[in-house]
């Protein structure tokens, strides 16, 4: 029986195969190394991306909320008022005296705005007054629906608003038995006037 015997060249051709599938090999590795870290780098973005549009906009409302609240302190740090002055209209017999002829009882608020910081709608500021005791919260002639008390105001000096050093005049308006008989207690009296964003001031006065 003849036995089969590889010749050189036989020999070099099998080396050739092998080294030629071993390199195809380890190019089929390399290719599938840069496929799966292209597709692991694209997940990653996607995923950089998803959580940008999850975090993002709670940021940005963090952050306005944040400067909203910033601005709301900053404007109530600088709005400050005093309560200057106060009369009704009783003269020095206690005897009403219709000053304006409305035909009402009227007592005069003068509050000026000593802060560094103009205070907007004068309509909604909220205003205390009476006697201990008997203090009750006076709505706007806006909100009164014509009943009294009410209030009303003017500014004065010929100011357009009430900026800073402006002073607010309010009328306070009663109707308690006018105008046959518009009387008013004498004694102490008390008022409270408030700002929109807060800010108070107060003082007693002796009629």
């Amino acid at each position: 029986m003849l036995a089969w015997k590889s010749l050189p060249g036989d020999r070099h051709e099998s080396r050739s195969t092998a080294a030629c599938a071993r390199h195809h090999i380890r190019g089929v590795t390399v290719i599938d190394k840069a496929i799966t870290t292209m597709l692991l780098t694209i997940a990653g973005v996607i995923a950089a991306v998803a959580v940008m549009n999850a975090v993002y906009p709670a940021v940005t409302r963090s952050s306005s909320a944040v400067a909203s609240a910033s601005d709301t302190v900053d404007k109530r740090i600088r709005t400050n008022i005093t309560v200057v002055q106060s009369v009704g209209e009783l003269d020095s017999s206690s005897s009403w005296v219709d000053t304006n002829s409305n035909s009402l009882f009227d007592f005069y608020i003068w509050s000026k705005n000593v802060g560094n910081i103009r205070i907007p709608a004068i309509s909604e500021v909220d205003v205390f007054f009476g006697q201990p005791g008997g203090i009750e919260r006076i709505p706007h002639e806006d909100d009164a629906g014509g009943s009294y008390p009410q209030w009303s105001y003017t500014l004065e000096g010929g100011a357009t608003e009430w900026g800073i050093a402006s002073t607010v005049k309010f009328d306070i308006k009663f109707d308690d038995g006018c105008p046959g008989s518009c009387l008013k207690a004498t004694g102490t009296y008390f008022i409270r006037v408030i700002t929109p964003n807060g800010v108070a001031a107060e003082s007693y006065f002796s009629m």
